[in-house]
């Protein structure tokens, strides 16, 4: 599913991932490598904080951390956390990963990106089509 991946090296030991991922508009991934934080920051645009689609987004990454959730679903607090937050309107997710987990961290991470993306398409379509020029079909 996968296509037009590249990878930039950016200021002070980043790296920008870009991908087309699920829709047409490119998913974009930040990796900082001296704070060991993977970044999907403005995954989902024009977002308000507290809004309904908002508070169902961070549940779901809430809900990742949890003793309560299945062991094939859960993140592992020892090797990494998750956060999500609104900043400036855009809703982005934040990895933070613990020594060198990195594949454990990526794995889980675009397996909740991709939760994510069918959660907004089941519960908010429209936001899809409207960002995302998702087929109204």
């Amino acid at each position: 599913m996968f296509q037009g991946f590249h990878a930039t090296p950016v200021a002070r030991g980043r790296v920008e991932y870009v991908f087309h991922w699920r829709l047409r508009r490119p998913t974009r991934a930040t990796f900082d490598r001296p704070r060991n934080v993977l970044s999907f920051p403005g995954l989902f645009p024009g977002l308000r904080v507290g809004s309904d689609m908002a508070r169902a987004l961070d549940e779901v990454v809430e809900a990742r951390q949890r003793r309560t959730t299945p062991a094939h679903k859960r993140l592992d607090g020892r090797l990494a956390s998750l956060a999500a937050a609104v900043r400036r309107g855009d809703w982005g997710l934040t990895v933070s990963i613990r020594g060198a987990n990195h594949e454990y961290a990526v794995r889980h991470a675009l397996s909740l990106v991709n939760e994510l993306f069918l959660l907004l398409q089941e519960r908010y379509p429209e936001y899809l089509i409207a960002r995302f020029g998702l087929s109204a079909e």
